[in-house]
């Protein structure tokens, strides 16, 4: 819906809610209809005139506070927060909460709404308070409040708060998503130990990480650089390879680590079988330059054969790279120099690009976030698949 749109239906809202309000005897109508605040119709003008922000306001000063136009107050308090104009939407909801006849529930919700105009406005103390004093009570709100609790600590960075009532929120109302951000508050607590080489701390969190969320790509990854921080390779090697059941698009990140540690203690065996049966599941780009690195230890000419194989079926463009690359080092004089340019065309190309993306607001960059820093959604940034990509 458009802003106009958003603004017609809100126009007609609070003209139904005056008429329901003002609703007596067909002799009165007349005569209520000769009351209507000079107000509302300059709310009307300025609507009209395309003045949202003077329309609303005006709107607000027609409506008296009561119980037939309590909704609207509790929406347009609503309305004000989300363009950022949160004074105003403190001053409606504690207009809402001075009125003597509103109810135990209605008061619960105006505070809940109350909570949230604070967290908009940086103040965190006075929001936390309100929440866990609503909270106490053990309301019909819970939810609601356990999860604005959990934003706020998040926002705080407290992360052991946040773990502590983000349990409450998973114990009472559990999701998978709920258990995926629990799991990445334990890996920032570890992140936290590691900075002071606090190992064990560290390897205990990613471990509660694991028990929250097995499927925490991020934990597994962070157990495999302190196993092989203590040179515990084989170990290294189990998590790394969990990732390929935890979140096969996460594969191309761990591929390097997991090529090291199998030559520390197998050679390259069991490193090739698990690529080979990677790549029947789960082709990219990554997972086709790692074999054909391999492949071209012993046989240049079958690697080759083999990145072109996998090109026609898989085509990327870092792929093609590679296979210029291998040209490359086999020819000489002008084809060399053509196939240098070529291929460095194609780094610049592929240099530029994004090399990750979110999968649930679409924000791309070149960094690996476990947050996104555009929607604050937890473990969505994920390595970009495709032509340009994996």
């Amino acid at each position: 819906m458009t802003e106009w749109g958003l603004f017609v239906v809100l126009f007609v809202a609070l003209f139904i809610g005056w008429v329901l309000g003002r609703r007596r005897t067909k002799e009165n109508q007349k005569e209520d209809f000769k009351k209507v605040p000079n107000d509302y119709f300059r709310g009307l003008n300025h609507l009209l005139n395309g003045q949202q922000s003077e329309a609303i306001d005006a709107f607000v000063d027609s409506l008296e506070v009561n119980s037939d136009t309590f909704d609207i107050h509790l929406t347009l308090g609503n309305l004000f927060r989300k363009k950022g104009e949160i004074q105003k939407a403190i001053n409606i909801h504690q207009s809402l909460l001075a009125r003597p006849d509103i109810s135990p529930r209605d008061t619960r919700l105006v505070q809940l709404e109350l909570a949230s105009d604070f967290m908009s406005a940086g103040l965190l103390d006075r929001a936390e308070r309100l929440l866990l004093n609503i909270a106490a009570r053990k309301t019909e709100f819970q939810k609601e409040i356990f999860t604005l609790l959990v934003d706020l600590y998040e926002f705080e960075q407290s992360w052991d708060k946040a773990i502590r009532m983000g349990h409450q929120l998973q114990s009472d109302f559990p999701t998978r998503k709920q258990a995926q951000r629990l799991a990445h508050f334990y890996c920032e607590l570890a992140e936290e130990a590691i900075k002071k080489e606090q190992w064990t701390t560290a390897f205990q969190k990613y471990k509660s990480a694991i028990d929250v969320d097995v499927d925490c790509v991020r934990a597994s990854i962070g157990l495999s650089d302190i196993y092989l921080s203590q040179k515990r390779y084989r170990d290294a090697i189990k998590e790394l390879k969990s990732v390929a059941d935890q979140d096969h698009e996460f594969l191309p990140i761990v591929i390097p680590m997991l090529r090291d540690s199998y030559l520390k203690v197998w050679g390259s065996g069991g490193y090739l079988k698990f690529l080979q049966e990677q790549l029947k599941m789960h082709p990219s780009a990554t997972l086709i330059r790692a074999l054909t690195e391999h492949y071209a230890q012993d046989d240049k000419e079958f690697a080759e054969q083999f990145i072109i194989t996998q090109l026609r079926a898989h085509p990327t463009i870092k792929g093609f790279q590679e296979l210029i690359d291998m040209q490359r080092a086999e020819s000489d004089g002008h084809d060399q120099e053509n196939l240098s340019v070529l291929y460095e065309l194609i780094e610049q190309l592929t240099s530029s690009k994004p090399k990750h993306r979110c999968r649930q607001c679409g924000f791309s960059g070149h960094q690996l976030h476990w947050q996104c820093p555009s929607c604050k959604s937890w473990g969505t940034v994920k390595p970009i698949h495709g032509l340009e990509g994996e």
